[in-house]
């Protein structure tokens, strides 16, 4: 390969792999939030534990539910469905959006059921609701027209990686050994 300049390809390699780069961190990325068969958004999952009995996980999901740290409670209670309890608590969670100079706080409410089991449980995160700083209430999967794209994307990717921490937490307390 005479006549081959050696230093010129290592510099078109940088440009293009700087591209690829950019444009991968230009594309607007949505969060991958389950949805239900309705299509709304709704975390649900069946965990099976050893030897762990329902009398047992009926107290840490309590414990679970009496812990404000991470969402803030507005009601908690049990109730009896198929033989079993399923504890349920609604509340929200704030997000922080980067709008404007300073930013701001959307709540994001949501309704969280844990249904105890012999050896395991399943819990299900549903009825995700935006309530605006402005008063305004939507559902989390449908983009209101006045907000921009941006920053409904924040919100969706933030809501989601802050319910994975949730139930990060829940299942630590769910399969604790004490």
């Amino acid at each position: 390969m005479e006549g081959f300049n050696e230093k010129i390809m290592p510099d078109i390699m940088k440009k293009q792999l700087l591209s690829c780069v950019l444009l991968v961190l230009a594309l607007p990325v949505l969060a991958q939030i389950p949805r239900n068969a309705g299509g709304h958004f709704e975390y649900t999952q069946a965990i099976q534990l050893d030897n762990s009995p329902s009398i047992l996980l009926q107290e840490r999901a309590k414990k679970f539910f009496n812990l404000p740290m991470l969402v803030h409670w507005d009601s908690t209670y049990s109730a009896g469905s198929n033989g079993g309890l399923i504890y349920t608590g609604e509340g929200y969670v704030e997000i922080g959006i980067s709008s404007g100079m300073f930013g701001s706080r959307v709540k994001v409410g949501l309704q969280y059921l844990i249904q105890p089991s012999d050896n395991g449980y399943q819990y299900s995160i549903r009825r995700l609701v935006v309530r605006g700083e402005d008063g305004q209430v939507f559902p989390l999967e449908e983009k209101p027209p006045p907000m921009k794209n941006k920053y409904y994307d924040q919100l969706v990717n933030r809501t989601h990686r802050y319910l994975q921490r949730v139930v990060g937490y829940m299942k630590r307390v769910m399969s604790e050994s004490r």
